[in-house]
């Protein structure tokens, strides 16, 4: 799988609600809010399933009631069409 050129990902970001770009376009992220800790847990773990079924593993943040996900194809430097099926798995 190729790396994204900057306006593949542009374009990819017009599809998708909520993600942006971030890192020089290197990665992409979005912020989720949850009504308390145990919800943002619960989700945490429903990501963990779905990364796991697709072997494309997201780095994600949790403060409270708020988890950022944040993703990128490490070994591509940059953004893959991977990173665009993940996303459109966390909801």
């Amino acid at each position: 799988m190729k790396k994204l050129s900057q306006s593949q990902v542009e374009a990819r970001l017009e599809h998708i609600e909520g993600w942006e770009a971030g890192d020089s376009g290197a990665m992409m992220q979005k912020e989720f809010r949850f009504e308390d800790f145990v919800a943002a847990m619960d989700f945490l773990n429903r990501v963990g399933e779905k990364a796991e079924d697709l072997q494309h593993h997201p780095d994600m943040c949790i403060s409270y009631n708020s988890v950022v996900c944040m993703l990128t194809t490490h070994e591509k430097g940059g953004l893959t069409e991977a990173d665009f099926k993940m996303a459109n798995r966390i909801v």
